[in-house]
């Protein structure tokens, strides 16, 4: 549990997604710190870079940042669900 505390995570999302909501709702119900990085329009091209640099293709792009700083990409939502037992 000790461990936990030193996690963080972050997650890539975009106003008026109700997946990335999800996420971010499932992270604050179990109270797991989080960093919300939020594209605006104007933003797309950030954005298609960080989806290609994950190689995913979808809103929201969960990552784990570990207590070495190591970085985990856990995926989407389900993703997110189903990596903290949901």
């Amino acid at each position: 549990e000790r461990a936990v505390r030193h996690m963080k995570y972050v997650v890539f999302s975009k106003p008026g997604c109700p997946y990335c909501q999800r996420a971010e709702e499932l992270l604050e119900s179990k109270s797991l710190p989080y960093h919300a990085v939020n594209f605006r329009e104007g933003q797309a091209d950030v954005l298609a870079e960080i989806k290609e640099a994950a190689s995913w293709k979808t809103v929201p792009m969960i990552f784990k940042i570990g207590t070495e700083n190591q970085i985990e990409f856990i995926g989407g939502c389900s993703d997110l669900e189903e990596h903290l037992g949901v």
